[in-house]
């Protein structure tokens, strides 16, 4: 008589979102942010559109999504003075693309990068490593205060 075959399990999946997982995201996307636009993650998506003007990435070399939408990067804002000359708040006669800021800064920030997306991974498993016994505490802390099926450290 032939055997039957036995069907795997399917493996249970924790749904629980890793708030150590979620840090070294955050981190990872702040060095490539940082690399290529020569700004953080946070400043990168929300310049230009939590606040009226363009803020932070009006800088030399910046560049934020919202400049990369609307291409205002050479649109400086402009303050009428009394006497009748205008003050501008950035460079206005910059005729740099936004191809040659992602370039310059690729060219300028690519090493550091490098070093830091190699770094962080490997800071985050020798911290858990020695960090084991105190994460362990802080889940079971999370599971008896009902948020370890949504968190965990």
């Amino acid at each position: 008589m032939a055997r039957s075959r036995k069907k795997n399990k399917p493996v249970k999946r924790d749904k629980a979102v890793s708030i150590t997982g979620l840090a070294e995201a955050v981190m990872l996307a702040n060095v490539g942010t940082q690399a290529v636009f020569n700004l953080s993650a946070y400043d990168f998506i929300t310049d230009g559109w939590t606040t009226a003007t363009q803020g932070k990435a009006y800088g030399s070399g910046q560049l934020s999504l919202h400049e990369m939408i609307y291409s205002n990067f050479n649109q400086a804002p402009t303050l009428s003075l009394a006497s009748g000359q205008s003050y501008s708040s950035a460079p206005s006669a910059s005729t740099t693309s936004n191809l040659d800021i992602i370039t310059s800064n690729i060219q300028q920030n690519w090493m550091p990068a490098l070093v830091k997306t190699i770094a962080i991974p490997v800071g985050f498993k020798v911290g858990k490593k020695f960090l084991r016994k105190p994460l362990r505490m802080g889940n079971k802390l999370l599971k008896q205060a009902g948020l370890r099926g949504m968190v965990k450290l």
